[in-house]
């Protein structure tokens, strides 16, 4: 059952064309004019041939037979297939190209939505599995599934009409080629490639998930010999098991194919069986002769179908991967069109929140921030600084309570209006494969040359990107892993400060720096966001007593410390 329930899914993605309709039909038409010069050149060659022998017979014959016309149509034909093949290779190629691009825009917006911790449920090499094979799964749903059982049927739609006009007799043959490939085939490749189609597209996301565990931990396990040889052994047999699965779904599909030459081969001599026994003797015989060629030939309208017919079930088992990661809803969910706050106060009341099958954080957690307010938020690790920075950004939604920004619930603003007003640079900081200049306009589109280099100033990396040979056009590679922690760090916090919000929340934005060099990062900080309400995590105590209010968190409570205990703590 659960096979015919992605099958439903996978009819539903038969209508997201994403603009390549167009495209398509075009495909569509090219294809049938590929077919119909293929058969036509191999049945006039096949009536050419007949009727040239026959007009041999006598001097008569051969002086009254015209070679000239049926010789342009064989060339006619041969050029037609050779450039319509040509276009629609181009053609199906190019709605592909859109229709994957499409879909992966599709998938990629509906995965931005969703909060940190719901993206986290997830292993990272199912999201990229998602977003790479399991679209590209869907390519063999378009051009090589429907695209060619179109144009089959079309041809033989038009051949059994032809047939039907010259020998009514043979016009089941066409008709029943009609049925193979609209019925039998699919019904077969879905029955054949169940198992062995949704396992080997299983197996294919689990030999990148053992890769992806290889490469992402590959510094810890050059250290580590024993848990590099069991990750090593783990991904042979990943690997060994993916081979075994396309092997037993490249024999059925060998076994598919066997069985469409043996039909095509069948109606032929059906053809020539009933031409034998007079069924047409109303129709000439060099007709007869291109009849009988034709339908031999029509195994090329069938070849690209049994392939596509058996990997059918890995294709819908990829679809219904797709809609189930697409049709999670974001927790938490934004208002489409929410009110604008008149402030950019903070006051939290009656917060509540737990971890899934953890014990509550907060429970009646309550605080007040001013606009304008610098406010340092000490606590020990695990204490729940981090949780309540996601929470008042709002990556995750709270149990019970409520906060409100300039006196509007949180829940009441659009995602738009929120970002607008508060920046966040979380305790990890992530980097993207492209320039540093271009990791920090994802912050800032608008962001000139000058404006980036006084924000690096500013948190201690214009000196060493100045003396990078090219400077911000720099190139950072995936996740950061050109620059160090430190590094790293600093470029998320000075992503937060080129936002230039009204509000900034950095959680740990100077750990590992020494205490002189967080004292400086703190002071200068604190003195570009003058005016602006800053809320700073932090479990060291340089530069504390700067800061208008020192709260600490811990066990769920929240308490403001004294000055002397501020200064006990420096």
């Amino acid at each position: 059952m659960a096979g015919w329930r992605e099958l439903r899914v996978l009819l539903g993605y038969a209508g997201r064309l994403a603009g390549a309709g167009p495209w398509l039909l075009g495909a569509l038409l090219l294809a049938c004019a590929t077919l119909a010069g293929s058969l036509g050149l191999l049945g006039l060659s096949g009536w050419f041939l007949s009727a040239t022998a026959i007009a041999g017979l006598t001097p008569a014959s051969a002086q009254a037979f015209n070679f000239f016309l049926p010789g342009a149509g064989v060339r006619f034909f041969a050029l037609l297939r050779t450039a319509s093949r040509w276009g629609e290779r181009v053609v199906s190629h190019e709605a592909t190209f859109r229709l994957i691009a499409g879909l992966r825009l599709w998938l990629y917006r509906r995965l931005a939505r969703l909060s940190p911790s719901q993206l986290g449920r997830h292993h990272g090499s199912d999201l990229l599995n998602a977003l790479v094979r399991d679209v590209d799964a869907l390519d063999n749903l378009y051009p090589r599934l429907l695209l060619p059982l179109a144009a089959a049927l079309l041809c033989f739609a038009v051949l059994a009409l032809l047939v039907g006009q010259m020998a009514p007799v043979l016009v089941w043959l066409p008709l029943g080629l009609t049925a193979f490939a609209l019925f039998v085939l699919p019904l077969a490749g879905w029955l054949a490639g169940r198992r062995p189609a949704s396992a080997w597209v299983a197996g294919r996301a689990g030999l990148r998930r053992e890769l992806l565990d290889c490469v992402d931990g590959l510094e810890d396990l050059a250290l580590h010999q024993p848990a590099w040889q069991a990750r090593r052994a783990a991904a042979l047999a990943s690997s060994r098991h993916w081979l075994k699965q396309q092997r037993s779904l490249q024999r059925r599909g060998a076994w598919l194919r066997a069985l469409t030459v043996l039909l095509t081969g069948a109606a032929a001599w059906g053809a020539l069986m009933l031409v034998a026994r007079g069924g047409t003797a109303e129709a000439p015989g060099p007709w007869l002769a291109a009849v009988v060629l034709v339908l031999l030939g029509a195994h090329e309208a069938l070849q690209a179908l049994p392939g596509a017919c058996l990997e059918l079930p890995g294709t819908a088992a990829a679809a219904a991967r797709l809609e189930g990661l697409a049709s999670q809803m974001p927790r938490p969910a934004f208002a489409t069109a929410g009110a604008q706050p008149p402030g950019n106060g903070l006051t939290v009341s009656g917060l509540a929140f737990a971890w899934p099958d953890q014990l509550p954080l907060f429970e009646g957690l309550s605080l007040s921030v001013a606009e304008g307010e610098h406010i340092a938020l000490l606590g020990p690790s695990g204490g729940g600084k981090s949780t309540l920075v996601s929470l008042l950004a709002r990556l995750e939604e709270a149990d019970a309570g409520e906060i409100r920004l300039g006196g509007v619930e949180l829940s009441e603003l659009d995602e738009s209006t929120l970002r607008a007003r508060m920046s966040c640079a979380g305790q990890f900081s992530w980097a993207q494969a492209a320039t540093l200049a271009e990791n920090l306009r994802l912050a800032a589109p608008e962001a000139d040359a000058e404006r980036m280099m006084a924000v690096l100033r500013l948190v201690g990396l214009a000196d060493m990107v100045s003396a990078w040979r090219d400077g911000l056009q720099t190139w950072v590679e995936e996740g950061g892993a050109s620059l160090s922690g430190g590094q790293r760090r600093r470029l998320g916090l000075a992503r937060a400060l080129l936002r230039e919000t009204p509000i900034t929340l950095l959680d740990e934005p100077t750990e590992g720096l020494d205490p002189a060099a967080e004292a400086a990062l703190v002071a200068a900080v604190r003195q570009h966001l003058r005016g602006r309400t800053l809320i700073w995590v932090t479990h060291r105590p340089a530069g504390l007593a700067a800061f208008d209010r020192v709260l600490r968190l811990e066990q769920g409570r929240l308490a403001e410390l004294s000055p002397a205990a501020v200064r006990a703590l420096d």
